[in-house]
């Protein structure tokens, strides 16, 4: 099964330090050039089978009031979707997280997780696929975490007793913290997880220097071929990699 995890700052195509600010409009209105971003990221998970998408916008006016992930899943053939709700700013957005897949998912939680800045959140499905691991599902949570060590430590805290009663499960998202941090060595240990050996750098996309996106499997699993793609259509960059029993 191959997997990708992708902050796609909701399509806003932040390139270099300066599209923080000339792109500024585009966090309150859609543009054409978001249409054409969100073709470029479909493009790019095509090929994957369980994807997870942060910072993607759900229907709000900057993405012309229709869900981003519905024109994703469109173009790239992903037949099976869920979304996640976590912040809406009134008449500008609605900002989520959301699972695409090959094969069927069930809601599992829709995890709000604790913070003093609300909005950040961890959404955890089953995914009906074919890997042997029957009767037992493949669980996998997709999440966004806050920028501060003490609030990510609260949260993988929650995501880790919620995954850690599954014996199979992945979590993939932007973590906001290295692999090498306190917090996702914690993590690790709380939900009997691996890291993988080397984590690439995936922020900025144009010039990575932290490695804030990961995918982190439950120990009776394996991850290979472990990379960062190349594609810049947002600030962050995807990570990729194939998971085997």
């Amino acid at each position: 099964m191959d997997l990708l995890t992708w902050n796609i700052q909701a399509a806003i195509g932040t390139r270099r330090y300066r599209d923080y600010f000339f792109h500024a409009h585009r966090q309150v209105v859609h543009t054409s050039a978001k249409t054409i971003t969100l073709g470029h990221i479909a493009h790019e998970i095509t090929p994957y089978d369980v994807v997870c998408l942060q910072e993607i916008d759900l229907g709000g006016r900057r993405a012309g009031y229709r869900s981003q992930v519905d024109t994703i899943a469109e173009m790239s053939g992903h037949a099976h979707v869920m979304v996640q709700e976590n912040r809406v700013i009134p008449g500008i957005s609605r900002h989520g997280n959301a699972v695409l897949s090959r094969w069927p998912l069930h809601l599992v939680r829709d995890m709000k997780l604790p913070g003093r800045i609300p909005g950040r959140g961890c959404l955890i499905v089953d995914v009906e696929c074919p890997l042997p691991l029957d009767p037992i599902p493949l669980r996998v949570a997709c999440l966004h975490l806050s920028l501060g060590a003490s609030a990510q430590m609260q949260q993988l805290q929650a995501v880790a007793d919620m995954l850690r009663e599954n014996p199979a499960w992945v979590a993939m998202g932007d973590f906001n913290c290295a692999a090498t941090s306190v917090p996702m060595q914690a993590f690790r240990d709380r939900a009997h997880g691996k890291l993988p050996p080397v984590a690439p750098p995936t922020y900025p996309s144009w010039r990575p220097r932290r490695d804030f996106d990961h995918i982190v499997c439950s120990t009776d699993l394996s991850l290979t071929r472990y990379a960062a793609g190349t594609a810049i259509v947002s600030d962050h960059r995807p990570v990729s990699a194939h998971l085997a029993c």
